[in-house]
């Protein structure tokens, strides 16, 4: 396919295009990609995009151009001691490799090959090239014919069925295609894993990525890039441990963890993904909805968790029973009226519940953000929408991981290590980050090394704080001003088991909880102990004033310490482990109004983005592991441009 003869500068402005443009296909598929799109990727005009294509159309043809390029420049170097076979299998192996990552790019070619003349014409010039040269290798042009038949019809299978390893069934196919061409001399045989000899194969290009931050999204984007072969890279984290607030010790027979390991709506959570995607092994034990309790008042009564429980809880009137019920069938509808307001105070405010329903919603807001009932009527109610009507179609609202975080961070280290392309820097901070001859430069106080890419999975705050005086600086400065969530922790080992009335207490008079953790998960405590969280909501009102907030901080213990003693007598005498924290960060960026989330890539700014501050599915711990998800999967559709850069 002839192109159009352009000067060197003019060249390289279309091919950035190109290059831009076939990364926003492969991301998000043809369709969903418009003119205007690339046009905002590249900051070119629309008069340039159409002085280089006639259409978006025309767009889609450098797929198959590019395969025959790759067909043109193909490297016979050294290859007379490979059989023809084995030089044919190597040349579609190459051309499989310079698509594996774009599956959603190869489908819509497919599906489009037929409606767009232009395309139709180019796949056909691909189709003659390859098979002529093919005919060359083999000397039969049926047998030619017949290899890229094959290696078409291995593209659609894969590109129509998430299959994540094309070169694999590739290869599967080949084999079975030289025991179809009649075991000829010099086609390998009964070798299902026939590898083709090195001399023939062109060196993968390996793109070497910096993860900054070692916490749960930083060790789920890790592994899931350590699956290919085509990255090597290093995770960064600047303390001894690993896992962030998701940071897991044992003492005295105790597990702590910095951070409750308890998984909300488990069946329907990016966790149950995680699991399949990456080959995590892990057990989970749902807390008894039977023993989780409410004290509203001197009354201790059922949470509404479920039907059972809202029949018997006196948190609300009978006919506010009815109205919650209908309230829930909305939710789990996708039709209920909180995507209409802009917060949870604004729709309390407009609504026509009785004050212990309204009461009830901003409680359980309050337990599921671990937010204050202040911050709790600033949270977006398209968020609330969204967060319920998830949580209500689980048929397990409330799981703990058994073993605590450490079984999943455990696991994602080892998956990362075991690639052999990876390394764990721990103790090893990012000192400063710059751009030079195409490369990330990273200091740390061990080293300063180049990257291709660069993936920050740490709190917002730092990564402004990393960025200031950057030629990126400017473009973070929208974040600067998040908020995190911080509450007051309280965790208490106790040599025996004081007292076991429920598994879940929630002080709605004072917001605050304590979970009975080893109720559920009894492989934290040594034998016969038990292991008490308390966890108090904090507001921000007195953060300005160190002398009130201290004050305030001290009040909050004293509420937590009261609600142990009214619930767990002699606590303190049975109290082996203690540890608390008055303002423990739960999560870097509260998701209220006037907070932003970060996106996973933002204009202008050449990283990726992940953590529980960044946009993600859920809450907590679970917008961390959907936002590392994203960001990986973002990262890992630009290996083909990537390569056909080098």
């Amino acid at each position: 396919m002839k192109m159009p003869l352009f000067r060197a500068s003019t060249r390289k402005k279309r091919e950035r295009v190109v290059e831009t443009a076939l990364k926003l296909f492969a991301r998000h598929g043809y369709d969903q990609v418009s003119v205007d799109d690339i046009i905002a990727a590249t900051g070119t005009s629309k008069g340039t995009f159409y002085h280089y294509f006639a259409s978006k159309e025309a767009l889609l043809c450098e797929l198959p151009r590019q395969q025959c390029e790759t067909v043109k420049q193909w490297d016979w170097t050294g290859a007379e001691a490979a059989t023809p076979f084995e030089r044919a299998g190597s040349l579609l192996l190459t051309l499989c490799h310079q698509v594996e990552n774009a599956p959603l790019l190869v489908k819509s070619t497919f599906a489009l090959s037929k409606e767009v003349a232009l395309l139709e014409k180019a796949q056909a010039e691909f189709a003659s090239l390859l098979i002529g040269r093919l005919t060359q290798m083999l000397n039969d042009r049926q047998q030619a014919t017949y290899l890229y038949d094959l290696y078409m019809g291995t593209l659609w299978t894969w590109a129509s069925s998430d299959r994540t390893d094309l070169e694999t069934a590739l290869r599967r196919n080949l084999y079975w295609a030289w025991r179809g061409l009649g075991n000829q001399p010099g086609i390998p045989g009964t070798d299902m894993q026939w590898q083709v000899p090195k001399f023939v194969r062109k060196e993968k290009k390996i793109m070497h990525v910096a993860v900054i931050g070692g916490g749960l999204a930083g060790l789920t984007a890790a592994a899931y890039l350590s699956q290919s072969t085509e990255i090597s890279g290093v995770v960064f984290e600047r303390s001894p441990q690993w896992g962030g607030r998701a940071f897991t010790y044992e003492k005295s027979g105790f597990t702590l963890n910095y951070g409750a390991h308890a998984i909300y709506g488990i069946d329907r959570h990016t966790i149950s993904q995680l699991e399949k995607e990456l080959r995590l092994q892990f057990a989970s034990r749902e807390v008894n909805k039977r023993q989780v309790m409410y004290e509203k008042g001197t009354n201790v009564t059922p949470a509404p968790l479920d039907f059972v429980n809202l029949v018997k809880t006196d948190v609300i009137t009978t006919g506010q029973k009815v109205r919650f019920a209908a309230e829930i069938a909305a939710m789990i509808g996708g039709i209920h009226q909180f995507r209409n307001y802009e917060t949870l105070g604004d729709y309390l405010a407009e609504s026509h519940a009785g004050e212990d329903l309204k009461e009830l919603w901003e409680h359980l807001v309050c337990s599921n953000f671990f937010i204050s009932p202040e911050d709790a009527r600033r949270v977006p109610g398209s968020v609330i929408a969204d967060y319920y009507h998830n949580l209500f179609l689980s048929q397990k609202p409330v799981n703990y991981i058994l073993g605590s975080w450490a079984v999943i961070t455990e696991q994602l280290k080892q998956k990362i290590a075991s690639s052999g392309r990876w390394e764990l820097a721990a103790q090893e901070g990012v000192d400063n980050i710059r751009y030079e001859d195409g490369k990330y430069w990273i200091t740390t106080k061990n080293r300063s090394a180049s990257f291709d890419r660069v993936m920050f999975a740490m709190p917002v705050q730092q990564v402004v704080k990393l960025l200031k005086g950057t030629p990126w600086e400017p473009f973070l400065k929208p974040y600067e001003s998040n908020t995190a969530t911080e509450v007051l922790v309280y965790d208490v080992g106790l040599s025996h088991v004081v007292n076991r009335p429920f598994s879940y207490i929630s002080d709605m008079n004072n917001k605050m909880f304590i979970t009975d953790v080893s109720a559920t998960d009894h492989t934290l405590v040594p034998e016969g102990g038990q292991l008490l969280q308390g966890v108090a909501y904090l507001s921000d009102e007195t953060d300005g004033d160190t002398k009130d907030r201290k004050a305030y901080l001290d009040e909050r213990q004293q509420q937590m310490e009261a609600l142990f003693d009214r619930h767990y007598p002699g606590w303190r005498e049975a109290t082996v482990v203690k540890r608390m924290s008055k303002r423990a960060m739960v999560q870097s960026v509260k998701n209220v109004v006037g907070n932003r989330l970060l996106p996973n890539r933002l204009d202008s700014v050449p990283f990726y983005f992940c953590g529980d501050g960044c946009l993600g599915k859920g809450e907590l711990a679970e917008r961390a592991f959907s936002s590392a998800r994203n960001a990986a999967k973002l990262l890992l559709s630009e290996l083909p441009v990537f390569a056909g850069q080098h």
